[in-house]
């Protein structure tokens, strides 16, 4: 009985661990571009701090039905983590291929993701705004 009470805890704590760590949201939008409709879907994927020391990291992958290259529409200056009213981090964009993006948001040490956390960015002129609980 003891083994497992042990292996149910050890599996929830697995469990939520992996659950932390995959974090998505997926989303689409639709703009007017030289006078062509466009549709565009994406995913925005939590990758934590493993990506890159001292940073915290979303992926942002990209679909759209004309092969545009989004992620060099992503404005750097307008890509922003807010974790309170007084503490938001001013982000990078680094591209990864046509259709992925990573976000970057350096952190100090002893900074910790916790409770909601609103991701922002203006894409063309679509302003991207996601809500993520840790």
């Amino acid at each position: 009985m003891r083994f497992f009470v042990v292996i149910t805890i050890i599996l929830v704590f697995c469990t939520s661990t992996l659950a932390a760590k995959g974090i998505e949201k997926k989303g689409n939008f639709g703009l007017v571009i030289s006078e062509n409709f466009i549709t565009f879907s994406y995913v925005i994927t939590y990758l934590g701090e493993s990506y890159k020391e001292d940073y915290v990291a979303f992926r942002l992958d990209f679909k759209d039905n004309k092969g545009y290259d989004l992620p060099s529409e992503i404005d750097e200056s307008q890509t922003i983590l807010k974790k309170s009213k007084r503490i938001s981090i001013q982000g990078k964009v680094e591209r990864q291929s046509m259709s992925s993006a990573v976000l970057l948001f350096p952190v100090e040490d002893g900074f910790v993701l916790k409770g909601k956390i609103k991701l922002y960015t203006v894409i063309f002129s679509y302003k991207l705004k996601k809500d993520f609980k840790f």
